[in-house]
């Protein structure tokens, strides 16, 4: 059977963390409202999931993040924009949840809101995504990025359990930023999830854990234990992932993303030449 892309058309993007590692950046701006090129890093994220097929967007924020409601208000362009308030910052999975309403018992992506990905592939790797996860009729897929393994206590890293097909390969864990030595591959979750609702009932039954907050990965490690299909897409040769979430990757973010214009990355490579 064939799918539409369009047939998942909703997505949550986190919005609601503090941002301490940018500040005093973030103490006067919203890491996602951080400007890459000439927009604020959130417009590139609506933008590539606009381009999967996602017309209805749920941003998580909370109550010290007026700036992302003032600025993408109720959206636009075809593309329907609202807000559910995070109360505390419990993690990712909880910020998940605040959204369980908003959502509406479909489908829907998970973007991390200060993760922009950077493609010139004809389909999007949030699309490939949602292909993978409506073709292979999975409780959840995830997209993944190979990593040098000292880097595993920064992420969430997967353990592939069969050989790919269609670039996209199944896995029977997951573990949240490990240390090396404990990590189950090099393949890091990449900042886009795709999930069905039954997401929300493993979360409601997960305990803290790294970092005492409630992680996404031991919510999708439960549905794994309980039989769920879980699948994961790895990033084609060419495409990146860039967060900004220090300041160190958000230079490399900028670098990225005005990489795809010429005029700015004359500008850039202008700059640099002056040092």
């Amino acid at each position: 059977m064939e799918f539409s892309r369009s047939s998942v058309t909703k997505a949550v993007i986190p919005a609601a963390g503090m941002g301490t590692r940018m500040r005093p950046l973030t103490s006067i701006i919203p890491k996602e409202m951080l400007p890459l090129g000439g927009r604020p890093a959130a417009e590139y994220i609506i933008e590539e999931l606009h381009s999967a097929g996602i017309n209805d967007i749920i941003f998580v924020v909370s109550h010290e993040k007026p700036e992302i409601r003032s600025y993408f208000g109720s959206g636009g362009g075809g593309i329907s924009i609202s807000y559910v308030v995070q109360e505390a910052q419990r993690g990712l999975a909880d910020a998940v949840l605040c959204a369980e309403k908003a959502v509406c018992g479909q489908n829907f992506v998970v973007a991390l809101g200060d993760t922009v990905i950077v493609s010139r592939e004809p389909v999007s790797p949030t699309g490939r995504l949602i292909e993978s996860f409506l073709g292979r009729r999975a409780f959840a897929s995830v997209i993944v990025e190979r990593v040098p393994i000292e880097d595993s206590v920064r992420y969430g890293m997967v353990h592939p359990c069969g050989a790919s097909s269609g670039g996209s390969f199944a896995i029977d864990g997951l573990v949240e930023k490990p240390q090396p030595a404990e990590s189950p591959s090099s393949l890091a979750i990449g900042g886009r999830y795709v999930f069905g609702p039954g997401i929300f009932n493993y979360i409601r039954r997960t305990e803290p854990g790294a970092l005492k907050e409630i992680q996404i990965t031991d919510a999708i490690g439960a549905g794994i234990g309980c039989g769920e299909s879980v699948w994961c897409t790895e990033f084609a040769p060419g495409e990146g992932r860039y967060d900004i979430g220090s300041i160190s990757s958000y230079c490399r973010a900028f670098a990225a993303v005005c990489a795809q214009d010429s005029e700015l990355s004359r500008a850039v490579s202008a700059g640099l030449q002056c040092r």
